[in-house]
């Protein structure tokens, strides 16, 4: 057995540990694993026999998160344009698909298969992998980054959209997650790897969203 110690960047919050758990989840030879959002930080035992520092390196990297000092090292996944619009997505984990798709469509997900977010505004396509596409109107919620979105849901775990904030911060006086997503849900919820439709944290949005509408 070996364990390693790494610094790893990206991390906001509880979900995006249980993000790049996820992740290493996805890899044989973990025997172990403690990833630390507060201290940016990973602690991986591993059988060394089954599975390289390396290849949990760039297992990491595969996504939003790096590992601190290596970067470059990744499993140099190919970003494909997206099949309607001509370009390139946005790599997101399966496991939004079940809370974000409708049954119908939830159906056809090939889950042994990698599959990318349409991240143009203005494309009617959500998601796709090779010729395979999920449209814009294929989810239960809409993706607030699409332009034809009539709500611009921000904080997907709580169903927070960009009105609510802008009352929160205009009327409540209210300025970060913790105080807002309180003030409309009695227990909040951070499960960003399942429920956000790419997988990835809210609070920077989140954030940007509340410094806006501020001033």
């Amino acid at each position: 057995m070996k364990t390693i110690q790494l610094k790893i960047k990206g991390m906001t919050c509880p979900s995006c540990s249980v993000a790049v758990e996820r992740q290493l989840n996805e890899l044989n030879g973990i025997l172990d694993k403690f990833i630390n959002h507060v201290t940016d930080s990973g602690k991986i035992s591993f059988d060394d026999a089954l599975v390289s520092e390396e290849e949990i390196i760039a297992k990491i990297n595969e996504g939003h998160y790096k590992v601190a000092g290596f970067e470059n090292i990744t499993n140099a996944i190919e970003v494909p344009a997206c099949p309607t619009c001509g370009q390139s997505g946005q790599l997101v984990p399966n496991t939004v698909f079940k809370s974000n798709l409708k049954p119908v469509f939830y159906k056809q997900i090939d889950s042994a298969k990698k599959h990318f977010a349409c991240m143009n505004p203005t494309c009617k396509t959500a998601y796709y992998s090779g010729d395979f596409t999920i449209p814009f109107d294929g989810l239960k919620r809409e993706l607030w980054y699409k332009s034809y979105s009539r709500k611009k849901i921000i904080c997907y775990c709580n169903n927070i959209d960009r009105e609510q904030i802008k009352v929160a911060v205009q009327q409540q006086g209210l300025n970060t997650w913790e105080e807002i997503t309180g003030f409309y849900r009695k227990k909040p919820i951070e499960k960003c790897e399942l429920l956000n439709p790419t997988g990835l944290c809210c609070r920077d949005k989140f954030n940007e969203v509340v410094k806006k509408f501020s001033h």
